[in-house]
This record gives structure tokens, C-alpha cells and sequence, in this order.
């Protein structure tokens, strides 16, 4: 007990000890590299989806359909589609739904 109370702080005390061997370093060095490149990877394929880049492009497209601006109504909602993430069915839905209308009302409208 009486050695707990005495020992005091170091800077050290949070310092890695490096193996003695070599080969015991290099795979600490090969499995430091071998996370940084799975989070790497893993960290691209997120950017593939994002919700809030989703959200915005869908906001844009009401806003041209309420103005009447078919043409990019229709590309912010194929952005809005193509960004949001698939876990989201209802909103993928909602968003495929609003394609098809506004698909529809160009084929419709004069040229």
C-alpha cells in the first residue's frame, strides 16, 4: 500500500515499450499499416451515400417543382436519389415517386 502512495507521475509512464526483436516491431508496424488502409477504404465507400447531401439535393427539387422548373427539379432529385442511402427505403420511395411525376409532367409539357 504504502508504495502506491509514493509513486509518483512520469513522463514515461505513457510510452510504448518497443520490442526487442525486430520481427516483433515489423508486425506491429505491418498491422499499423494494414488499419490506417482498412480505414482508408472502409472511409471512401461511406461517400458513396450521404444523407444530408441527399436532403439538400431533395430540398432543391421541391423548391424547382413548386417554381415550375421541371428540367432541374428532375436533376436534383436523381442527385437527392443517388445519395441517399439505400437503408432508407421510405425516403428512397418517396424520392423514386417524385421522378416518376415529374418524368411524367415533362414528357407532358410543351417543348
Amino acid at each position: 500500500m504504502g508504495s502506491e502512495q509514493n509513486r509518483r507521475w512520469s513522463v514515461f509512464d505513457g510510452v510504448k515499450v518497443i520490442p526487442a526483436a525486430p520481427e516483433a516491431l515489423m508486425a506491429e508496424i505491418d498491422t499499423a499499416i494494414s488499419n490506417l488502409e482498412y480505414a482508408r477504404a472502409t472511409a471512401s465507400l461511406d461517400r458513396r451515400y450521404d444523407a444530408r447531401m441527399a436532403d439538400e439535393a431533395y430540398k432543391a427539387g421541391c423548391a424547382a417543382l413548386a417554381a415550375g422548373e421541371l428540367d432541374e427539379a428532375l436533376h436534383s432529385l436523381n442527385i437527392s436519389l443517388s445519395k441517399c442511402p439505400p437503408g432508407m427505403t421510405s425516403a428512397v420511395a418517396k424520392i423514386q415517386s417524385l421522378i416518376s411525376l415529374t418524368s411524367q409532367q415533362l414528357q407532358k409539357s410543351p417543348k
